[in-house]
């Protein structure tokens, strides 16, 4: 399956992104090596009620590489939080996937005046020893060696084994996005992913806006353990489980995602009209 690079916007500061609708916003961050278009699957069911931004990770898609080589998480979640302030001028919504669940906690818990709710999904929690050693491996892997290959990997641990169908069709795009991206944006961003081991505790105790954590049944280094385990810790957290599904579960199981996306929306306007 191919599927049309679409027109971007381009702020000042160097971040691209996709606009869709109209009303109260919602910011969405895809994961290492992807693109804006990673949340095809869910555009129609975020914009019946708000203005959505799906933006590419810096030194992703047609968004510039941050400055400092080697930048560090908040370096990524600083240049974001710049590009709201500019373009959006108000309190969003953030949903993030993988890396990108990575960076919308840190925004929710670092610019708290900005952030009214978070979705983070197949978000990282405490890795194993084993865990850690493999991704801090396959980064300096990155890092040592451009012309590595970075697509085979990643498509079977984020895919069931023999894809078929729709899930076929998803995971041919993102073997084609991470065939494209930037080498070094790609490594880079890689080399944040992992070096970071999910929020402090205290941080996520600290954060009263409603959030939720999704993950696959499928996704080992993701698991549903991490995100109840997170989703405990915050006041206003719940978690949720998708069975048969692994890393890329908002392109390969939609239905389940998008529905339980809309009622989270619902839960993050009701939290805002009580607090008017």
């Amino acid at each position: 399956m191919t599927l049309k690079t679409q027109q971007r916007y381009k702020s000042e500061n160097g971040i691209a992104y996709l606009k869709y609708g109209s009303g109260s916003p919602i910011v969405l961050v895809h994961g290492v090596g992807l693109r804006a278009e990673a949340w095809l699957n869910q555009i129609e069911t975020l914009t019946q009620r708000h203005t959505v931004y799906a933006i590419d990770m810096p030194g992703h898609g047609e968004s510039d590489l941050l400055a400092e080589e080697d930048s560090d998480l908040d370096d990524y979640v600083d240049a974001i939080a710049a590009w709201i302030d500019s373009e959006i001028r108000e309190p969003v919504i953030m949903m993030g996937h993988s890396m990108g669940s990575m960076i919308a906690l840190n925004f929710g818990i670092r610019y708290k005046a900005m952030c009214i709710g978070i979705a983070a999904l197949n978000s990282v929690y405490r890795r194993t020893p084993q865990a850690e050693q493999a991704v801090q491996q396959r980064a300096l892997d990155m890092i040592k060696n451009p012309a590595l290959d970075k697509v085979t990997t990643p498509i079977k641990r984020w895919f069931n084994r023999d894809p078929q169908g729709f899930e076929k069709q998803m995971a041919d795009l993102c073997e084609q996005w991470l065939l494209a991206a930037p080498t070094a944006g790609y490594a880079r961003a890689y080399r944040v992913f992992s070096r970071n081991d999910g929020p402090q505790d205290e941080a996520l105790a600290a954060l009263e806006i409603p959030v939720i954590f999704i993950t696959g049944d499928g996704d080992s280094n993701s698991s549903g353990e991490m995100s109840q385990r997170m989703a405990a810790l915050c006041p206003n957290g719940r978690y949720a489980v998708i069975e048969n599904a692994r890393h890329m579960v908002p392109m390969t199981h939609p239905d389940e995602m998008n529905q339980l996306l809309a009622e989270f929306i619902k839960q993050c306007g009701t939290q805002v009209r009580n607090q008017i």
